[in-house]
């Protein structure tokens, strides 16, 4: 499933055309910077006094990342007429502050990320599993995070499942809903429950 976008509305004279590779090429550069320095603000920022401030700033970052370039103007509406493709993402957060010591990240990939994958086949959603305490080497996480490159934005984030959905209005909503649903049974903090049990006895076979 790739992801489309309409273009930006730029208007092309008979007499003047861009090179498209060039443009792209810029406007992911200033993408880029403009990224590094949002995330660089995030990291001054003290997240506990300034949680407003922190928010706006990782949907800033957010909507970079989804269109590619600084934002130039926002798309209040949904054609629901025409069934205009949307892309709708949302990021559920992991309780590991109620439950530190439990493993949500293993449960939710599950054996060679076996229990994701079929969560995406299920639901038709992409998932990620996103933010600090994402990736198993801690300190190569927090070189990442330090290197304000926007592939590792995520990484200044809690820790997250982000779920995307590209489709007709109402489908890609409905799709994003059930994913909700499905993924808040990865959320359950037991070792023992059928999920878990099943994903011992997957780890069995493969062994």
């Amino acid at each position: 499933m790739t992801d489309k976008y309409d273009s930006n509305g730029d208007y092309y004279g008979d007499n003047f055309r861009r090179d498209d590779s060039e443009e792209n090429n810029l406007s992911s550069q200033k993408a880029t910077e403009y990224v590094k320095e949002l995330l660089a603000e995030k990291l001054e920022l003290d997240q506990v006094k300034s949680p407003n401030a922190a928010r706006l700033i990782d949907q800033e970052v957010t909507k970079v990342q989804q269109i590619g370039k600084a934002p130039l103007r926002e798309n209040k509406y949904v054609d629901i007429y025409r069934e205009k493709p949307i892309k709708v993402t949302v990021k559920v957060l992991v309780p590991v502050r109620e439950h530190p010591k439990f493993n949500f990240v293993g449960k939710l990939l599950g054996p060679k990320g076996n229990s994701m994958k079929r969560l995406q086949e299920e639901t038709m959603c992409k998932m990620a599993v996103l933010g600090r305490g994402s990736m198993k080497d801690r300190q190569k996480e927090e070189e990442l995070r330090n290197s304000l490159d926007p592939k590792y934005g995520h990484l200044t984030d809690d820790l997250h499942v982000e779920i995307s959905a590209l489709g007709p209005p109402a489908e890609a909503h409905a799709r994003v809903a059930f994913a909700l649903a499905e993924v808040r049974k990865y959320l359950i903090p037991d070792n023992n429950d059928i999920i878990r049990q099943e994903q011992m006895r997957e780890m069995e076979v493969m062994t």
